[in-house]
Formats: structure tokens, sequence, C-alpha cells
């Protein structure tokens, strides 16, 4: 008598389903993408072949090549919530700004410029990315005025401009960042005229 044939396999047959991947491998892979091809060039079947993924699983997750690049960019970068808000932007935005400088930034740099031109591009980064930032930042301002660590008077919408305008303003223009001494600097005198302590 025959021994039974055992249905494990370790080799995907051809034209056979692909292994289900993490959200998390996903976005591994389209972070690789992003930083090693131009923007133009960032589509589904390109992250689900890095990430070994069947692109309909991509489809599954997000509408649009420009959601998954948003989505991207967010989980790069964690907000920080600890009972200093001084040190809570400071943290952010130095953090902000590592990545953009990096080869993200370029690839976020094409996104932005797509977006213009893309309202579906232009709506997942305001939803996904710019919106979620914009609410901890003004969140994180009112507990620090309720919690007494700004001066007196401290409009907090207009402090929220000054810490990110040395981050936004280069973006929006297309110019480069400012060093990490010089983006201290602005970030320091930023402090001293908002935050107590």
């Amino acid at each position: 008598m025959s021994e039974p044939v055992s249905k494990v396999s370790f080799f995907r047959p051809i034209g056979g389903a692909r292994p289900v991947v993490s959200r998390e491998a996903v976005l591994h892979a389209a972070y690789a993408v992003l930083t090693g091809t131009a923007y133009a060039d960032f589509t589904f079947a390109r992250v689900a072949q890095v990430a070994g993924a069947d692109e309909s699983e991509l489809h599954r997750w997000w509408d649009t090549p420009g959601e998954l690049a948003v989505d991207t960019f967010f989980a790069l970068l964690d907000l920080q919530d600890s009972e200093c808000a001084q040190t809570d932007f400071r943290i952010q935005t130095h953090g902000l700004a590592s990545q953009l400088r990096g080869p993200m930034g370029k690839a976020f740099t094409q996104l932005l410029a797509r977006g213009r031109a893309s309202p579906p591009i232009a709506i997942a980064v305001r939803k996904r990315w710019l919106d979620p930032r914009r609410n901890w930042a003004r969140d994180r301002m009112a507990r620090a005025a309720e919690d007494d660590q700004l001066r007196v008077g401290v409009d907090t919408r207009a402090a929220l401009a000054l810490i990110y305008s040395p981050i936004y303003s280069p973006l929006l223009f297309g110019n480069d960042l400012p060093p990490e001494d010089d983006l201290a600097r602005c970030f320091d005198l930023a402090a001293r005229t908002i935050f107590r302590r």
C-alpha cells in the first residue's frame, strides 16, 4: 500500500495564489518603492511585486496608489504625547524634518506636486497625512494651554504656524529644508516665545 501524499507544499505552483501578507509588509514594500523610484512609477503592481503580495490585496486596503503612499508616510512618524508639550513638538518637528530630508522626502515632494493636479491625491494627502498631524498639533497645543505650559497671551494658531513654518514653507515652494542646526535654532526661538520652560 502506498503512503498518503502530504498536502503541505513549500513551493507555490505556477499561477497559484500568493500568500497573504500583512499591511505592515505592504507598507515596508511601499517605502522601498517610494524611496527607490520616481513617484510616477509608484503603482499597486510594483508594490505588490516587492511585497510578494497579490495586487488585489492592495486594492482591498487602498483605493488608489496615492492613498497607499500617504499611509506609508503616515506610518513612518510617530506623534509624541508626553507631559511636556515643548519636548513633544521638538521631537515631532525634528523627526518630520529628518524624514523629509531623506529619500522619503523626495518621494513626498513628488506626491505633493502630483496632488496639485490630482484631486484624489490632494484629498488623500489632506485626510490621511495632513489632517491627523494638524489635529494632533492643535490638540497637543490646547492641552499645553490647559496645563499652563504656554506663556501668557500666546495664540495657539500663531504658535503652531511659528513652529511648523520652517518645515512647510520650503516644502510648499520646492526648496530644501533647513539643515538640522538651523531648524533647531528656529525651534528654540519659537519655544522661547511660546512655552513657559
